[in-house]
């Protein structure tokens, strides 16, 4: 038995994961954990930007300001 069944993770595919962009500054983005689960971080403009159900949310008005 698949001891993962109840755990949800997603991810992104790695050929959309390669053309996404900071919607900000059109930075690469780097994947991520926050305090909500998954996210795509940029490190330039220091946002976080949700992935709800696999799918990146990339809006500036929904990114979390990061400190890294």
């Amino acid at each position: 038995m698949n001891s993962d069944i109840g755990e949800q993770r997603e991810t992104i595919e790695p050929w959309l994961r390669e053309i996404l962009r900071c919607p900000r500054c059109k930075g690469e983005l780097t994947d991520s954990q926050g305090p909500q689960g998954p996210e795509l971080h940029c490190p330039v403009c220091q946002l976080a930007y949700p992935i709800d159900d696999g799918v990146p949310v990339l809006l500036v008005d929904l990114a979390r300001p990061t400190d890294t």
